[in-house]
């Protein structure tokens, strides 16, 4: 892909908000895209579906007093152009107005993020990205011959640009790859189940080939699963569970969601939410990152950002329109439909996974699980796809339709060990963390 066919989206957002302009709109801001995604699903042990397919399109908002209009299109001519900018300037003239709109982003430079394109990724064929995941069906039955796999494997590019009334010019160019397996193995009317995946903005970070055996090796583990007595017991989250109480926090520290109300960390900013073992911080700007960019959606520049400092919430997650309406800086967190986090880094203390799970008397090891929060009640209930029983130390027997509950504030705050080792992928750390104690029930009861 050449400098020119960027160059031409910039010039088409540009012209979609210039058109929104003559229109009518106070502001306008344009974001043009293009790319292609390859996409391979199998389900038990047989390719299910292959996709190729090719996408394009404008997006315009255009502020009359502060009223929004939003107009869209799956083309990107110039004539689409001029025709969204105008359509996006009537619905703005007709919006209710919003006295806390004050103006769009202003110029700055933007910062250098390497290693988020790939001409490797780019260029890759359907059958190269097929092979990711029909290899790994092999890896699977060579280690346990009655696995069934499913899962999916996808390459994409995409380059956007991004333009607004104000001057801020934005492009950037982004390729990303994935694979996901799902082994099952069922033995005598028993079943086990593991999952595995990994993902990449550049190929040489992607490792698919051991996925399907590292997963069907898993899957076995589980077989002979027992219920757990319902009880408040100690519990250990696993690199891929943990995942979901930090994601979950960084959620709900959304600006629109703290002034909407809908958020359990309203009137939080400045407070303990967590233990101090918790320090959390997104980073955009990691090279190869799999959140890194240079601007977010509104584009302002991404900057790195300490969210919980030793369990003190330092900010809201902020957009343009969030930040303004507070007086608070712009953490530069929009999407071009919200605000998100970016690539997440939990800071690692002191043990290692295996001396925090060595130290348990009696509880659970979740491995496989997502005990995010409810963002606005703050509420946890979550099943464990996957873990086993802690008895003295050691793991013992798999854990069979066990979920675990509690409200994320208790739960953040009983969190009283994370690990010094972790699982990593490209710009994500993801380690064990501990939780003091926390309901543990039977799903059947």
């Amino acid at each position: 892909m050449s400098d020119s066919s960027i160059d031409d989206l910039l010039r088409t957002a540009e012209i979609s908000c210039q058109a929104a302009i003559k229109a009518g709109a106070e502001f306008a801001d344009s974001f043009v895209e293009r790319g292609r995604d390859l996409s391979v699903s199998v389900e038990k042990n047989a390719v299910d579906s292959t996709n190729a397919r090719t996408h394009a399109s404008i997006s315009v908002r255009a502020f009359m007093s502060g009223g929004t209009g939003w107009w869209s299109t799956s083309t990107n001519s110039e004539e689409a152009a001029k025709e969204a900018g105008r359509r996006a300037a009537e619905l703005a003239k007709a919006a209710e107005p919003d006295p806390d709109f004050v103006s769009l982003v202003s110029p700055e430079p933007y910062p250098d993020v390497p290693g988020i394109y790939d001409e490797k990724i780019a260029g890759l064929s359907a059958k190269e990205v097929a092979s990711w995941i029909t290899d790994n069906i092999d890896s699977a039955l060579d280690t346990a011959s009655d696995a069934l796999v499913s899962g999916d494997a996808e390459a994409a590019w995409q380059e956007a640009a991004l333009a607004n009334s104000l001057g801020v010019t934005a492009v950037q160019r982004t390729t990303h790859a994935s694979v996901d397996v799902q082994v099952v193995v069922k033995r005598n009317g028993d079943v086990g189940s593991y999952y595995e995946w990994d993902s990449a903005r550049r190929l040489g970070d992607l490792e698919p080939g051991e996925l399907g055996a590292k997963a069907a090796a898993e899957a076995q583990r589980y077989l002979k699963s027992r219920p757990i007595r319902t009880a408040t017991l100690p519990v250990v989250f696993g690199p891929l569970a943990s995942r979901g109480i930090f994601l979950g926090l960084c959620s709900a520290a959304s600006a629109e969601d703290v002034q909407r109300k809908r958020s359990f960390l309203v009137g939080r900013n400045g407070e303990a939410i967590a233990s101090e073992q918790v320090t959390l911080v997104d980073d955009p700007l990691v090279p190869g990152g799999l959140s890194s960019s240079a601007f977010d959606g509104d584009g302002f520049p991404h900057r790195r950002l300490t969210l919980v400092d030793r369990g003190v919430l330092k900010t809201y997650l902020h957009s343009n329109y969030t930040a303004k309406k507070s007086g608070e800086p712009n953490t530069g967190h929009a999407t071009r439909m919200g605000i998100a986090p970016t690539n997440v880094q939990p800071t690692p203390g002191r043990k290692s996974a295996a001396d925090i799970i060595g130290e348990v008397e009696e509880g659970i090891y979740v491995a496989l699980g997502y005990p995010a929060p409810d963002t606005t009640s703050g509420q946890v209930s979550a099943l464990v796809d996957a873990g086993f029983k802690i008895e003295k130390g050691e793991l013992t027997y798999p854990l069979e339709k066990t979920m675990v509950a509690g409200h994320a504030l208790e739960i953040l705050k009983a969190i009283d060990a994370i690990s010094s080792d972790y699982r990593e992928e490209p710009g994500v750390i993801l380690p064990t963390a501990r939780v003091r104690s926390m309901r543990v029930a039977s799903g059947e009861e």
